[in-house]
């Protein structure tokens, strides 16, 4: 299943503090039909979630020392039930168990391989609560 297939695409947000990573990733998947936001602070990142409502959230470990973890682990906390599904990014060996506990709902290790990370998006999208809703069963803000 491919975003562009969608009449609404799903919406993307990446946080990543390489820049050269997140215009290129972003670049990609534009391209797949997806719907695109970036940031590179924890705090833009935020702030995009309020107003953008992605539903799948790609999310760097370490963010210039932030660490990503703790806006995963808030987000699963809020209980909304238009919170986004989580793929945690780290070039460092974190386990997924590790991951899991703040809510990710998948790592990837860097470098990764896109024809992989977008398998990846897509199975999420179908398991994610949000699928109902945009089947008409329940309504998402858009």
């Amino acid at each position: 299943m491919c975003a562009a297939y969608h009449k609404d695409p799903h919406r993307i947000l990446i946080v990543d503090d390489d820049v050269d990573f997140l215009m290129l990733l972003e670049r990609k998947l534009i391209k797949q039909g997806f719907e695109v936001e970036t940031a590179v602070t924890l705090p833009e990142a935020e702030e995009i979630i309020d107003s953008f409502w992605p539903h799948i959230l790609l999310l760097d470990i370490n963010l210039n020392g932030a660490d990503g973890r703790q806006l995963s682990f808030k987000i699963k906390h809020t209980n909304s039930p238009h919170a986004p599904r989580i793929i945690m990014l780290s070039g460092y060996d974190y386990s997924a168990g590790r991951a899991a506990l703040f809510g990710a709902d998948e790592l990837i290790a860097k470098p990764l391989h896109y024809d992989y990370l977008v398998h990846r998006i897509e199975h999420h999208l179908l398991e994610s609560p949000q699928s109902a809703r945009r089947q008409g069963k329940d309504a998402l803000p858009d």
